[in-house]
């Protein structure tokens, strides 16, 4: 079987399995932690403002969301624009979407996405300049989701 057979037989899987898995909607870090236990929640800090290595990693998230693990996202630094409802946003041909597409979706799903205020206030974002449903993070509310009970964090 040729490398391209091998890869669409493996997507193939991975949707059959993720569609057939129930995920666990997360809005806050009380139900991200009452999830965590028997999830294996995912706390990503993403920095990167770029389209594509943003889209992928929020890409990935989603994935991982849809697994059915609870996934918070803290967008810090240049990745904060990734959340803009305006702006250049690079759409390459491997993204089915921009990212802030992506993050829509991925909250809409059940995901939390989090944002760095000082960061925000860099680039001379507001909230209201945000995809709807990012949540402004904040010392101690952003901690519940890191340190939940078994959860795994990932830098992008």
């Amino acid at each position: 079987m040729t490398r391209i057979g091998f890869s669409a037989l493996g997507l193939i899987a991975g949707l059959a399995l993720s569609a057939a898995t129930p995920f666990v909607r997360a809005h806050d870090a009380e139900q991200y932690a009452k999830a965590a236990p028997n999830n294996n929640p995912l706390f990503i800090n993403m920095t990167t403002g770029d389209s594509w290595r943003g889209w992928m990693g929020l890409h990935f998230a989603h994935a991982t969301l849809k697994q059915g693990h609870p996934v918070a996202i803290f967008l810090n630094l240049d990745a904060v624009k990734l959340a803009a409802k305006m702006g250049a946003q690079e759409k390459r041909p491997s993204m089915q979407r921009v990212p802030r597409e992506i993050l829509a979706d991925f909250i809409r799903d059940g995901g939390i996405v989090l944002m760095c205020g000082p960061c925000m206030a860099e680039f001379g974002l507001t909230m209201n300049d945000l995809v709807p449903g990012v949540q402004m993070g904040r010392p101690g509310y952003t901690q519940d989701f890191i340190f939940a009970e078994n959860a795994r964090t990932l830098t992008w």
